[in-house]
């Protein structure tokens, strides 16, 4: 397929494919207090049927990632997709709290192998200022999910039971599988393929500078957004006496910042725009405003519409870095693109993760400090991480490497 006539359709598959681990999540979580009693069970074995999900989603890619580099990118992304259609079909039909939990798992293993192959894929395919605005696309779809995600469970919740959301998982992942069979195409050649170990594959990614720079900026910068995603219904909620359907309506609009960076950033990069210069503007502006938010929490009254609109910021600076450093990321890894769009992956969901657990042991109770602690200190060492490294990030890339799209 010529570059400049990749049909829609094309990057909306690669695009759902990448949604579908905050799909997966988010859709679940309104059916939680359900699945206890359901299953005979507690409501903390239910809770962990999220964490399971999360912790398959980290481990699969650091899997199949490298096996993609060996056989290729499609039949990677129809394995995954395949799995995760019968994992939500054992999730639909578990009879117990085990089996629900042992799905899940494998549930979230193959989402994130499914998930990790649209990012190696456009890497493959496209190159510079495509390849951005492809990444960017691909960045903006899939923030789409936790917009949606948790209405439509909500929604499925109205007319039917728990297990309808993961029938209609099934069917997500049963619609995507025949999508990608008929439309996608091996973007990895043959001749491109290295037969290499696993530790040897990671250790060359890791060995990559421009990787290894990349890989955190991206894994802080999630943090700090995973902060906010954690901390939000205790510091608008309970701190700020917000109803749920409130603070559905705010998270939803908060969120819609991270989609206005996607959309940015794909006017600047066609307005030639470099990867750095977006980085470093965007970086710097998430550390003004989790400083804002500091000051807010800590001087202030924590006015609602003043944390929000400075969240906003911060989630429109995440939508114009990630595409960005992602790009950058790959664009030296011809022949390990897959191991690198999978150890990307696991780094950003670990950053994720340690926010997380830091902000719920720092939480007081009722104020905003401990998630705009959180977020400013993200902010600082991303900041702090793209300075000490702008001349590996700025350096000139190898020769274009581009196998078409097909």
């Amino acid at each position: 397929m010529p570059h400049s006539t990749t049909p829609w359709r094309y990057i909306l598959l690669l695009g759902a494919c990448t949604a579908l681990p905050p799909l997966s999540i988010d859709m679940a979580l309104p059916a939680i207090s359900q699945l206890g009693g359901a299953l005979h069970s507690t409501s903390a074995a239910a809770a962990q049927s999220i964490s399971l999900f999360i912790l398959g989603f980290v481990l699969g890619p650091l899997l199949f990632g490298p096996l993609s580099d060996r056989i290729g990118r499609r039949p990677i992304l129809l394995v995954g997709l395949a799995l995760f259609t019968l994992a939500g079909l054992a999730c639909t039909l578990a009879p117990n709290m085990p089996v629900l939990l042992v799905s899940r798992l494998l549930q979230g293993a193959a989402a994130g192998a499914a998930a990790a192959m649209p990012v190696a894929i456009v890497r493959d395919a496209f190159s510079g200022q495509q390849g951005r605005a492809l990444q960017s696309s691909l960045v903006a779809i899939n923030n789409v999910a936790p917009l949606l995600a948790p209405l439509l469970g909500a929604a499925i919740l109205a007319f039917s039971d728990w297990r309808a959301i993961y029938a209609a998982l099934v069917l997500a992942g049963l619609a995507l599988l025949v999508a990608a069979k008929g439309i996608l195409h091996e973007s990895h050649p043959p001749q491109a393929r290295r037969q290499q170990a696993l530790i040897a594959t990671y250790r060359q990614v890791l060995g990559n500078r421009r990787f290894t720079l990349c890989a955190l900026i991206l894994a802080l910068n999630f943090a700090g957004m995973f902060a906010y995603i954690t901390a939000s219904p205790l510091v608008f909620m309970e701190g700020l006496g917000m109803s749920s359907q409130g603070f559905a309506v705010l998270f939803a609009v908060t969120a819609l910042g991270t989609l206005g960076g996607s959309w940015l950033n794909n006017r600047l990069v066609h307005a030639g725009w470099s990867e750095t210069r977006l980085i470093g503007i965007s970086l710097l502006a998430s550390l003004g405003s989790s400083l804002g938010l500091v000051l807010l929490a800590t001087f202030g009254t924590a006015p609602l519409l003043g944390l929000a609109a400075l969240v906003v910021v911060s989630n429109l600076c995440t939508g114009l870095v990630m595409p960005n450093a992602t790009h950058l990321s790959l664009e030296q890894l011809a022949h390990t693109a897959g191991a690198g769009a999978a150890l990307l992956r696991a780094i950003q969901m670990a950053g994720g993760a340690l926010a997380s657990l830091l902000v719920g042991h720092f939480y007081d109770g009722h104020s905003a400090h401990a998630m705009a602690w959180v977020m400013l200190g993200c902010a600082a060492l991303a900041l702090l991480c793209f300075a000490c490294g702008i001349r590996a990030l700025a350096g000139a890339p190898p020769p274009a490497h581009s196998a078409g799209a097909q």
